[in-house]
C-alpha cells in the first residue's frame, strides 16, 4: 500500500519533469497540490524574464519558508526551487524558438528569459535538450513568407 502511493507519487513528478508546456494539467494532483503548483508556475512566470530573481524572491512570493517550498516543489515535480525557476526558463525559450518565425540571437532569446550570461544559458539548455539553442534554430526549417 505505502509502496504503491510512493510510486505514484514518483509517476506524478516524472510526469511533470516531461512536460514541455509549464502549466499544471493532466496530472492527477490534489485541488491543493494543484493550487500550489499553479501558484508557483504563476510566480515563476511572472518573473520569467527577470535574471535577478532568486530562490528567495520566489519564497517570499509564495509566502512560505524556504523548507516548505523546496519540500513541497520536490514531492510534487522533483525540482528544488532553483532547478523549477530553471526549467521555466529553459522550456520558455524552447517554446520561442519553435514559435519564432526569424531566427533570434542567442544572446536575445538567453536575456528574454531570464539569462544574465548567454553561455551559461547555452550550457544549460543543451544539458536539458540535447542540443544548443543555435544548433535548434539552424534546424529549424525556414518560415514560409505569406504574400
Amino acid at each position: 500500500m505505502i509502496m504503491n502511493l510512493i510510486k505514484k507519487q514518483e509517476n506524478k513528478s516524472a510526469d511533470f519533469r516531461k512536460q514541455l508546456v509549464f502549466e499544471v494539467k493532466d496530472i492527477d494532483y490534489t485541488s491543493t497540490d494543484k493550487k500550489f503548483l499553479q501558484h508557483a508556475i504563476d510566480v515563476v512566470n511572472d518573473h520569467i524574464a527577470d535574471s535577478e530573481f532568486s530562490q528567495t524572491d520566489f519564497v517570499d512570493a509564495m509566502n512560505v519558508s524556504r523548507t516548505v517550498l523546496t519540500e513541497k516543489l520536490k514531492s510534487l515535480t522533483g525540482f528544488t526551487p532553483n532547478a523549477f525557476i530553471l526549467n521555466a526558463r529553459l522550456t520558455l525559450a524552447y517554446k520561442l524558438i519553435m514559435e519564432e518565425k526569424d531566427k533570434m540571437r542567442v544572446s536575445e532569446l538567453a536575456y528574454s528569459v531570464g539569462f544574465g550570461d548567454a553561455k551559461y544559458f547555452s550550457k544549460k539548455f543543451k544539458a536539458k535538450f540535447g542540443k544548443s539553442p543555435k544548433e535548434m534554430m539552424d534546424e529549424k526549417p525556414p518560415s514560409v513568407l505569406e504574400s
